[in-house]
């Protein structure tokens, strides 16, 4: 005896129903603030490996987040994130995300090849304690010999009434994420710097990450583009 037709509508897959709700609310929006959407996505995109990782989308889907109107550099250099205003070093070229958790996002140049700079937003709840994200940084990389690293010293400051917490660490980077979501291939002699900046709205994670005699190069760089943080008028 055949067995009676499933509905297709039973065997669609949870995680498409998601993304489906996700992106047509994103879509309709005039595009990203710090009040609006991040929170809810944070929730939807519920991630395994890392929550700066990005969506596993299809390539329509993708198109769909490419669109979302995300905030870019004024003539000056200025770019207004939401809840803070930061100061683009000169070099820097500024790119269109490629996710819907980066609110911006910034091609490096240097001599060892160019590096990528990641500010994230994931709103008031960011994605789990600063100690958590400070330690899955730093678990990302490990010595030639696979040793793990561990010898990293977070440093602590104010900028403009902000409490920014900002690690640097170096050694081969297994932290990258396949289409599918799964951990990518290791890479050797890299570097990453990485500041948490904590706002009433949430925390922003800004990261310089890649080659490592690049992001040495550029640490004034982005040393200079903390320091400029203020908040949005």
């Amino acid at each position: 005896m055949c067995a009676t037709p499933v509905p297709v509508n039973r065997m669609l897959n949870r995680k498409a129903i998601i993304v489906g709700a996700l992106l047509l609310t994103a879509c309709q929006s005039k595009g990203p603030t710090p009040n609006e959407g991040a929170a809810a996505a944070t929730e939807a995109q519920k991630p395994t490996a890392d929550p700066h990782a990005g969506l596993d989308l299809t390539p329509q889907q993708q198109t769909a987040v490419d669109e979302i109107p995300r905030p870019e550099p004024d003539a000056s250099g200025k770019i207004d994130l939401g809840s803070v205003t930061v100061q683009v070093p000169e070099a820097w070229t500024f790119q269109k995300p490629r996710a819907l958790m980066r609110r911006a996002q910034f091609k490096v140049p240097g001599s060892s090849g160019e590096a990528e700079s990641i500010v994230f937003f994931m709103g008031t709840a960011g994605a789990g304690s600063e100690q958590a994200n400070i330690d899955r940084w730093i678990a990302h990389f490990s010595h030639k010999d696979g040793s793990r690293i561990v010898d990293v010293k977070p440093v602590e400051k104010k900028v403009s009434g902000f409490d920014v917490t900002q690690i640097e660490v170096a050694g081969d980077y297994s932290g990258g994420m396949t289409p599918r979501g799964q951990p990518g291939q290791a890479s050797s002699d890299q570097r990453l710097i990485a500041a948490i900046v904590g706002t009433p709205q949430g925390p922003y994670y800004i990261k310089l990450l890649g080659p490592d005699a690049t992001v040495a190069e550029n640490r004034k760089a982005f040393d200079d583009m903390i320091a400029s943080i203020k908040p949005t008028p």
